[in-house]
Parts: structure tokens; C-alpha cells; sequence
């Protein structure tokens, strides 16, 4: 089909141009038109001269968490204005200060223009929008609380950027310490440890054990530092392909609610997404399985989801929500008694949004507390290996010594 690059005034006035394909200039006309747009150019191009932002939003760089967090809440504001959605997703590619996101931007608008939803049309571009992001906007456009999804997707996107800036903060410091300390530990096991290594061998000395650990895990790391690195590429290589499977995808979100101090952030925020999700969704009138099964897929851990999806088929052989959640052992008993609650009393919504905004503030609270923690214990780590450094140059030093002072006292006996 012969692609065309247009030229239109949307409602605003504001000029927009892009590219479709079409039989013919006039099918271009035809369908710019039931958009709202005014046609002001359309001309025929050659496909190698057309660019493809789709591959450059796939290929290409990154979009910061703050511009990805400051295009959802513009497109919630302009979405609740009543502007069509074409046309604020052309605003806010004119608008957005990274060009990997107005890439995708445009991708998108084009792909909506030819009849695709916006999960789909984002869902191309996973480096930008992620599975839960994709996910969340799926399950706004199905339960027609496409705002509120989208909001809730901004508090949520806020949070985790939030906290990512707070643990780079607390790790700074420290990060500094662990690149002083190996650089240390190279030049010392280089250049000064050998010296010191040939006067003990020629006194008949040994090496005292940190020495002995210094010297060949440096010798070692700089004879097969190649190696390391490709041993370390491979299993990388297989770890994440191993977690883009069903059951490895499981049991990595599994494994991840696992880690200390980090788990319970991670557990505490599925839980708040889940409740959170389900609360909106269940607002809208839709039944319950649907419900679930849309939650289902905006937790962000493939553990949960597959709890909440046997919760739902449990739900859809009669019974109700709380006594499979209760045996799944995965939802808390506060979670679980909060929703049985919710169920008897038929205030499931406000027993939900409830447990959301508990698990909110349990998450700003240990956020707080994680990043208060990170940085005295990181401190403490690099402190363990400064002194073990510092004994392993020092031992071989006064092993020296105190081989001169044996010799010097035996002299005048003699």
C-alpha cells in the first residue's frame, strides 16, 4: 500500500504532520477527517525515506522515570478535559523533552489513527511502557476508569522513582568507598606486596593468611579477569532468558518477595497495587472474575498473579473471595479478614481502597526506614574490608621487623 505523509490542523488549530498508508490521497482524506483533522498537505513518499520511530522506541535510548511520570498525569488532565485522544497524544509529543518518548508518541498516534487501542499501540514499545504499565492501561480501556488507572499509574510510577532516587542517594557515599577500596587493594597487591612478599621469602617467613588472600585473589582476578567476565556474561545471558519463561518468571517474583528488607517493600507494594486496582475496577459495576482477572495482571509480580487468577477460579466455581485468599497463604490476614469484611457488610470498595491506603503509607514508611539503613550498613561493609586491607599490608610489615629484631638481638650473644 502507498504511504503518504500529511499535514492537518487538529481542533485547537495546533499544526500536526505524520504519515498513513492508503490506497489513494483521497482514503488519507477520508479517515484524517473522521478524526477532526483538516487536511492541509498530502503527498506520496517512498518507503526508505520515511523514518521509524517505532524501531528507534524499541532500539533506542531510555525514557527518564520523571518524563514518563509527568506524560501520564498531562495525559490524565487533558483526557478528563474531554480532548480527543489523538490529539492530546500530539500535544504532549510536541511537548515532551525526550526524544525516544516523542518517537514513541508519534508511533502511537499513528497506530491509533488506524483503528488500534492505545495498550496495543504502547505495547510496542516495552523499553518505554513496561508489562505492568501495558497492563494497567488494558485494564483501564476494558473497565472504561481509563483516568483513574492512569492517575493511580502516576502515584505509582512517582513512588518508584522516588525510591530509586532515594537508594542511589544513600549508596553514593559509599559506592565512592568501594571503588577507592578495590583500587587500593590492586595497587597495594601489585606494586607493594611483592617487596615486601621477597624480603619474607628470603628470611624463611610465611605469609600471613590476609596476605596470602590479597595476593591471589588480585593475581587471580587480573590472569583470568577475562574469563570472570564471560562466565559472569553467560550466566546472565541464561538467568534472563530463564526468567522470560512462564515458571521462571514465577519463580523469580517469587524469589524477589524473598530478599531481605527489600522483599517486604516489594510485597507491601504488590499489595497496595492489588487492592488498589481491584477497588477501581470494581467501582465500575463490572463482575468480580473480571475484576480479577484484570488485577491479576497489573500486580507486576507473576507470583501474585497466579494466585489471584486461582482465587478467581474458585470465585467462578460459587465460592467466595476471602476463603480462597485465605488458603492461597499469600494475602495477609489483615487483607483477607478486611475483605471477608468488605463482602458480608456489601462495602468491598471501601474495605479495599482502605487496605490501599494503609499499604501506601507502609510503603512511604519503609522507604524512609530502607534508605536510613542502606547507607550505615554499605558504610560498615566497606569498613570490614578497609580493616582487613589494612591488617594484610600490616602483618607482612612487622613480620619483617620483627625478623630483623631476632637477628639483631641474636648478634652481640654471638
Amino acid at each position: 500500500m502507498p504511504l503518504y505523509r500529511y499535514k492537518v490542523k487538529d481542533r485547537d488549530g495546533k499544526v500536526l504532520t505524520g504519515t498513513l498508508e492508503g490506497t489513494d490521497a483521497n482514503t488519507i482524506v477520508e479517515r484524517l477527517d473522521t478524526y477532526g483533522y483538516v487536511p492541509m498537505a498530502i503527498t506520496e513518499v517512498k518507503r526508505a525515506a520515511v523514518s521509524m520511530p517505532g524501531v528507534g522506541g524499541i532500539l533506542g535510548g531510555r525514557v527518564k522515570s520523571v518524563d514518563l511520570v509527568n506524560f501520564t498525569r498531562q495525559f490524565v488532565a487533558l483526557h478528563k478535559a474531554g480532548l480527543p485522544m489523538l490529539s492530546a497524544i500530539g500535544a504532549l509529543q510536541s511537548q515532551t523533552r525526550s526524544k525516544a518518548l516523542s518517537n514513541a508518541l508519534d508511533a502511537i498516534r499513528k497506530d491509533l489513527m488506524g483503528g488500534a487501542s492505545l495498550s496495543v499501540a504502547m505495547s510496542k514499545f516495552p523499553r518505554i511502557f513496561n508489562e505492568l504499565f501495558v497492563n494497567s492501561i488494558w485494564a483501564g480501556e476494558t473497565g472504561g476508569v481509563l483516568d483513574e488507572i492512569m492517575a493511580r499509574l502516576a502515584d505509582l510510577l512517582e513512588h518508584e522513582r522516588k525510591l530509586r532516587s532515594d537508594v542511589q542517594s544513600a549508596m553514593r557515599y559509599p559506592a565512592i568507598l568501594g571503588v577507592g577500596f578495590v583500587v587500593a587493594a590492586i595497587v597495594l597487591a601489585t606494586y607493594v606486596m611483592p617487596k615486601f612478599i621477597g624480603i619474607l621469602t628470603s628470611t624463611g617467613s610465611k605469609l600471613p593468611m590476609t596476605t596470602k588472600i590479597l595476593v591471589t585473589g588480585v593475581g587471580f582476578a587480573q590472569k583470568y579477569w577475562f574469563l570472570g567476565l564471560m562466565i559472569i556474561g553467560v550466566a546472565g545471558a541464561m538467568f534472563f532468558l530463564f526468567t522470560r519463561t512462564g515458571d521462571g518468571k514465577i519463580w523469580w517474583d517469587r524469589s524477589k518477595l524473598k530478599i531481605p528488607i527489600f522483599g517486604q517493600l516489594l510485597y507491601k507494594m504488590t499489595m497496595s497495587r492489588f487492592s488498589r486496582m481491584f477497588e477501581t475496577l470494581d467501582r465500575t459495576g463490572l463482575p468480580i472474575l473480571r475484576c480479577l482477572g484484570l488485577v491479576a495482571k497489573t500486580t507486576g509480580n507473576a507470583y501474585i498473579s497466579q494466585h489471584i487468577d486461582k482465587v478467581a477460579e474458585s470465585v467462578r466455581r460459587g465460592r467466595g473471595i476471602a476463603a480462597p485468599m485465605r488458603e492461597s497463604n499469600v494475602f495477609p490476614p489483615m487483607v483477607v479478614q478486611m475483605v471477608a469484611t468488605g463482602e458480608e457488610s456489601g462495602a468491598l470498595d471501601d474495605m479495599l481502597k482502605q487496605i490501599s491506603d494503609y499499604y501506601d503509607g507502609e510503603v512511604e514508611y519503609a522507604v524512609k526506614n530502607l534508605t536510613g539503613m542502606i547507607e550505615p550498613v554499605l558504610i560498615l561493609v566497606m569498613g570490614v574490608g578497609i580493616i582487613f586491607l589494612i591488617i594484610a599490608v600490616i602483618q607482612p610489615y612487622m613480620s619483617i621487623l620483627s625478623g630483623f629484631g631476632s637477628g639483631g638481638g641474636a648478634g652481640p650473644g654471638m
